[in-house]
């Protein structure tokens, strides 16, 4: 039996999905901020970081295939990808100046929920591209 090669995603297709997550996390960020979440979500036990994963993960998956799956190379041959780092760190610091806001509060565990949603996702997005 012979089997068929796998296609391969073409690039867009991985921003388009980038960019339909990022305008969804990008509204919700504008509404947290204006404290239009509704209230029924402060009820629910710990959602905010099931969001941060799954929204984080998300945007980790499509801009890792966006990206070709490329890596930073650093020092003693440790490479981490470009994604991750390039999601990681405006997210660490949008969380930080959340102390300059009256209606957010800035958490080390929202951000936790990031970090493993890039970390679980990112195999995942290689996995699909090969």
């Amino acid at each position: 039996m012979l089997e068929r090669p796998l296609a391969v995603v073409p690039p867009w297709r991985w921003w388009a999905g980038f960019l339909v997550v990022t305008g969804a996390a990008g509204c919700l960020t504008v509404i947290a901020y204006r404290e239009g979440l509704p209230v029924i979500l402060n009820r629910i036990w710990q959602i905010d970081k099931l969001m941060h994963f799954v929204i984080a993960g998300l945007m980790a998956f499509f801009l890792d295939g966006a990206l070709g799956r490329r890596a930073l190379l650093l020092v003693g041959g440790l490479a981490i990808p470009l994604a991750a780092v390039g999601l990681l760190v405006p997210m660490g610091i949008e969380e930080c100046l959340q102390c300059l806001s009256a209606s957010r509060t800035p958490s080390v565990w929202d951000f936790a929920g990031d970090v493993a949603g890039v970390l679980v996702f990112i195999p995942l997005s290689r996995r699909a591209a090969a």
